[in-house]
């Protein structure tokens, strides 16, 4: 049985808080870390997740791929792969340096969803502040079952994907 823990400071101890412009965060981009002691599950929960998460307009909306060439609207501009570091799996996405509330939520949502598909105990933070360089951390390999997945998805997402 899954038991997911998400850092309540998650994204506070990444950006400033603004509420002045727009509600959210500004400041560096998302970056995800899964400490678990299952590190292939966590790490193909977080290779899945951030994939998904490159969906994720400004208004938390989980885009299909038709509404992504469509609609023009504001989505994360890159995707990290995963690094497996000393904590556990991490990856960002590049939003610009600023990351509205929404966008945070479902981000946050779709990550605690990949990682409770695959019923592990994980705890969902980001490191801190400063030490997110990914140097020296090896890229995780992704398994097949990680692939057939996300190929899956894609499918059925994008009814012209290959």
């Amino acid at each position: 049985m899954a038991n997911v823990t998400v850092d309540p400071g998650i994204f506070d101890s990444q950006g400033e808080r603004c509420e002045e412009i727009f509600d959210g965060w500004e400041g560096p981009s998302p970056f995800f870390l899964v400490v678990s002691d299952e590190t292939d599950k966590a790490a193909e929960a977080l290779h899945v997740a951030i994939g998904r998460c490159m969906r994720v307009d400004g208004n938390g909306n989980e885009l299909t791929a038709a509404q992504m060439a469509t609609t023009g609207e504001y989505t994360a501009n890159y995707c990290s792969p995963v690094y497996l570091t000393d904590k556990g799996p991490m990856a960002y996405l590049d939003t610009k340096g600023d990351l509205p509330r929404a966008m945070a939520e479902t981000m946050l949502r779709i990550l605690v969803e990949e990682v409770e598909a695959r019923g592990i105990t994980a705890y969902l933070t980001t490191p801190p502040r400063g030490s997110e360089s990914t140097a020296g951390f090896p890229e995780w390999e992704e398994s097949e079952a990680g692939m057939a997945r996300l190929a899956f998805e894609m499918a059925n997402l994008d009814p012209d994907w290959p």
